[in-house]
């Protein structure tokens, strides 16, 4: 949402898109080369930390059940928004502007989305929040149901808060102004002049100045900008102010509970790796939220270097928090020796399906389903007693019912 929020905002003295403003510079450059990049290794990454956490032990953690609906969330992120901004960049084009349907959704999906990563980031700094500073109340508070309704209880308020973006846009009617046709028709005029510096609408010939109508298009606007630029306020700290202060606040008491403690293995603790996880967090979006800030401040030049200033930096903010969603896999992978040894394990099970591998996990799995299962007291002593031996020497119990005896002999039916 926050990138496309720059589209509608072209000042009157400069008539150039924003692709034009951007083309050939560096930072359009790294965006278009870095973005697939972070697209395909974060959809791999977040595959395979779904599997092991899926398939594996660690399946038996409560706060499983929140990294993989994070890692699913963040999936959908690199997968919708994000690849759509950079198909628009290498196609030179706003795809919004194609398909009704992408109009009025291409946000709602970015702010629902975000929202989800950014509360499920929440719950996971709350889980060990609690599991620091409430250790025997945690396993009462957190139990695999109750965090499964948590997620989805997420999932449907995101839904429904970001609503709002498929009601402001629409694809509208425009024509435009008759200084841009001017432009238009100087640079036609001029072909050894630089292109780029104007903005061309169409071909000299598609061009009849004697009726405006022809020349007019669709275009994905905003049709409220009220509405527009309210609940934008209301989504931006919804989705990123709020859970920012609530991530921070949280990661600090339980830095300071560790620190006090002075007993924590930074290798195989849980809590430090998803304290990590918090904190790439914090800092991948920070930038994000603070050009927000910078896009709030007025216009003072109402040239195209103000524009161009604005949309490199709105570049560069998206690509940094673009790899917040790809690195959670490398965060899990060097901080936790628990998951690098599951992950090689389920590696080493898929490519070399050996005898020895299929006994592990075999074992394996067969542990944790008899943690699973609730089994009575009774039952355990009469699985005891049933592997009881017999006593073929005589004794007091010589023979079974129905056994060889004589039939007055009293021992014969005990």
């Amino acid at each position: 949402y926050l990138y496309r929020k720059t589209k509608h905002i072209m000042t009157t003295s400069c008539t150039l898109n924003e692709f034009e403003l951007l083309d050939g510079t560096t930072t359009q450059n790294l965006f278009i080369h870095l973005t697939p990049i972070i697209i395909c290794v974060g959809l791999l990454g977040n595959i395979l930390t779904i599997c092991v956490f899926i398939i594996t032990d660690l399946k038996r953690q409560s706060v499983s059940i929140l990294t993989i609906a994070l890692a699913i969330v963040d999936s959908f992120v690199l997968l919708i928004p994000v690849l759509l901004v950079w198909l628009e960049n290498i196609l030179q084009r706003e795809l919004t502007d194609v398909s009704p349907f992408w109009c009025r959704t291409h946000g709602f999906f970015d702010l629902t989305f975000t929202c989800c990563s950014s509360w499920l980031m929440i719950c996971i700094a709350f889980e060990r929040f609690c599991a620091v500073w409430f250790p025997h109340r945690h396993k009462v508070l957190f139990t695999h149901r109750k965090i499964f309704f948590l997620v989805l209880g997420i999932c449907f308020s995101a839904t429904i808060i970001s609503t709002w973006f498929i009601f402001v846009v629409k694809m509208i009617l425009k024509t435009p102004p008759a200084n841009i046709i001017h432009a238009s028709t100087l640079s036609l005029q001029s072909p050894l002049k630089n292109t780029s510096e104007n903005f061309i609408l169409s071909p000299p010939q598609q061009i009849p100045f004697d009726n405006q109508s022809l020349i007019s298009y669709y275009k994905c606007d905003v049709d409220n900008d009220n509405l527009y630029d309210s609940m934008g306020m209301v989504s931006v700290v919804l989705n990123y102010f709020l859970p920012f202060i609530f991530v921070l606040l949280l990661n600090s008491t339980i830095i300071y509970r560790l620190c006090n403690r002075g007993i924590v293995e930074l290798t195989s603790s849980i809590t430090v790796t998803l304290i990590l996880v918090c904190l790439v967090h914090l800092f991948c979006t920070l930038p994000f939220q603070c050009w927000w800030i910078y896009y709030e401040v007025p216009d003072q030049t109402g040239d195209c270097l103000w524009l161009k200033n604005k949309l490199t930096w709105r570049t560069i903010t998206f690509t940094i928090r673009n790899i917040n969603y790809m690195a959670n896999f490398f965060l899990y992978s060097c901080s936790s020796v628990l998951f690098r040894d599951e992950l090689k394990g389920l590696i080493l099970l898929c490519l070399l399906p050996h005898e020895r591998y299929q006994s592990y996990r075999y074992r394996r799995q067969s542990l944790y389903d008899n943690m699973q299962q609730n089994v009575s007291l009774f039952r355990l002593i009469v699985r005891r007693l049933s592997r009881t031996s017999e006593y073929p020497n005589g004794g007091p119990i010589a023979n079974y019912v129905g056994g060889a005896g004589a039939a007055d002999d009293h021992v014969a039916h005990f």
